[in-house]
């Protein structure tokens, strides 16, 4: 049997400016906004697990 796979919705808030930029970029790259977000924060989160087990004393 195939398993299907389900998104998940999460609603966030931008400020105009940022929500403008992301829109344009997403349109001139034709990279849909929600896969531009989805990008922003998976590596936004690898570079925090980076920083934070980097500083870690052992």
């Amino acid at each position: 049997m195939m398993e299907t796979k389900q998104s998940k919705r999460v609603a966030v808030s931008l400020p105009n400016e940022t929500r403008d930029f992301l829109e344009k970029e997403a349109q001139e790259t034709g990279v849909p906004l929600s896969n531009l977000l989805s990008y922003i924060a998976v590596n936004y989160v690898r570079e925090e697990k980076k920083k934070r087990s980097g500083s870690q004393v052992n």
